[in-house]
């Protein structure tokens, strides 16, 4: 990365010029891509009092920031300016990882082949019933499992017919 730090209306200083190039080379941390850093140091007079203005404009591979802040001091005023970059660099990664795979923010997708097609039903029994009852119901439709709230624990349940014709339940804490 190319830092270059211009002083405006400030002299010159190799203690804050390092500083300021220091903090700099901290942001390859969020962003590794960075091409390019200027960052121009200076003070300015508001209101009778001297503040410190510190800008940065970062050219990264594919992002482009530049942002200002001011406060008391120059050192102050880098620590500030520091801080937003890092925020906007957080947000244009979150961005671009939302962009990359949709916009729940999932995790990676995985190979289309690996994914097999889902069909999406409400199979499941919207009262309560008791466990014998929901094992009727199995048998009445002719089914190999069941969904439904347990009358007894309110709690959802689900029972399935084994391979060899047993009944099976996964309930949460019984």
């Amino acid at each position: 990365m190319n830092i270059s730090v211009t002083f405006k209306h400030i002299d010159s200083s190799e203690a804050i010029k390092q500083y300021a190039e220091s903090k700099v080379s901290k942001l390859e941390k969020y962003l590794n891509n960075i091409l390019e850093a200027h960052i121009t140091l200076g003070m300015e007079r508001v209101d009778h009092k001297e503040s410190g203005i510190a800008q940065i404009k970062l050219l990264a591979k594919n992002l482009d920031i530049n942002a200002e802040e001011k406060s008391a001091d120059i050192y102050s005023a880098i620590d500030l300016l520091m801080e937003k970059v890092e925020a906007q660099i957080k947000k244009h990664k979150e961005k671009t990882r939302r962009k990359d795979y949709g916009e729940e923010g999932a995790s990676a997708p995985a190979e289309e082949s690996d994914i097999p097609d889902i069909e999406i039903k409400n199979d499941y029994e919207k009262q309560p019933l008791s466990i014998k009852e929901a094992m009727q119901k199995i048998k009445k439709r002719n089914k190999d499992f069941i969904i439904f709230k347990d009358k007894g624990t309110s709690k959802i349940s689900f029972i399935f017919k084994d391979k060899d014709g047993n009944f099976s339940l996964i309930a949460p804490e019984l």
